[in-house]
């Protein structure tokens, strides 16, 4: 059963996605995959007066090809299965809007997004858009910069309200990907920075030195010891690129949230999306045009950092500048 307050964020978050009278709307689930929101998410959108169907695969990473028919000719895609089949990005081109939902209801709920994430995050993707370079630098030793202009960035803010846009509710922050071997110097990951998937703060500090877009040593105690492992067991060079990178821009985020939740129950939106943090991340780049494939993905969110594009300071230790403007 669902309470009011949730049956008016799914309708405040299916509104801000556009989906109206006359659509068509699939809630894609998978085989072991908790689909809590099948219920809420079709009776909203047919109050809406959207035509929605559920649509169940046995694997959402290996998408049948009659499931990718069905989701190609839909409008609208509340995806409750998070599918990492590449084909799921491809349906820009077919105009479906797609919306994943995977957090639990209370943090959909203080992190509901509006209008307002959605102009600071194209403010900002505009501003990545503009530059050549970008160099991110932390007092607790982060001094790192790339170059970009050959490969395109994401933005997510919390709706897909626009034809072949995919976003994830919560959540709101910009990336883009460096050229292919541009990235160099050094990463801390400080001490209450975070991992993903791993879903854990780091307890001591871990040093990254890059050289030509790769980690070529990871340094410090523990958790260093337990990241190169992790990266090692792959025995894939490519786990060791440097993949996105950008700064969160969801004012309603909390950087502790991981710690009152079992894993399993979190997906970790407030950290990737926390306001003024550091988005660094490592493996693929597809999604951002390259060719680099990777088993794994880190996403490390850092605090407190300092980013300029060329010669302009975009955020000054977590601070955010200028976020409401529009380029």
């Amino acid at each position: 059963m669902f309470t009011n307050g949730q049956h008016a964020a799914w309708h405040h978050v299916l509104g801000l996605c556009k989906l109206h009278e006359g659509e068509t709307a699939i809630v894609l689930g998978a085989q072991g995959v908790d689909t809590r929101y099948r219920a809420i998410a079709l009776q909203v959108a047919r109050e809406r007066g959207a035509a929605a169907a559920y649509l169940e695969v046995e694997n959402a990473n290996r998408l049948p090809s009659t499931a990718l028919a069905a989701l190609r000719d839909a409008d609208f895609v509340v995806d409750l299965s998070h599918s990492h089949d590449p084909e799921i990005r491809r349906l820009a081109p077919y105009g479906t809007r797609t919306l994943v939902v995977l957090e639990p209801p209370e943090i959909l709920e203080r992190m509901l997004p509006c209008e307002a994430d959605k102009g600071r995050v194209e403010h900002a993707q505009a501003c990545i858009r503009a530059s050549k370079s970008m160099r991110v630098s932390t007092a607790a030793g982060t001094d790192f910069e790339v170059r970009l202009g050959e490969l395109s960035g994401n933005c997510q803010y919390g709706f897909s309200d626009e034809p072949g846009h995919w976003d994830q509710w919560p959540g709101a922050f910009v990336t883009t990907y460096g050229n292919e071997g541009s990235a160099n110097g050094t990463v801390v990951i400080a001490e209450g920075d975070m991992i993903f998937p791993q879903k854990e703060y780091v307890r001591t500090s871990i040093t990254l030195r890059i050289e030509g877009g790769y980690i070529r040593a990871i340094e410090g105690g523990v958790d260093a010891m337990l990241l190169k492992a992790t990266l090692d067991s792959y025995a894939n060079p490519e786990v060791f690129a440097v993949s996105h990178l950008g700064w969160g821009l969801s004012r309603n985020s909390r950087w502790d949230a991981l710690g009152f939740y079992d894993k399993k129950d979190i997906e970790g939106q407030d950290g990737r999306g926390h306001y003024g943090n550091f988005l660094f991340s490592t493996g693929p780049n597809v999604s951002g045009g390259g060719t680099r494939r990777a088993p794994l993905h880190l996403d490390i969110p850092l605090r407190d950092a300092t980013v300029w594009l060329d010669d302009r300071q975009v955020v000054k230790a977590g601070e955010v500048l200028a976020p409401e403007q529009r380029a």
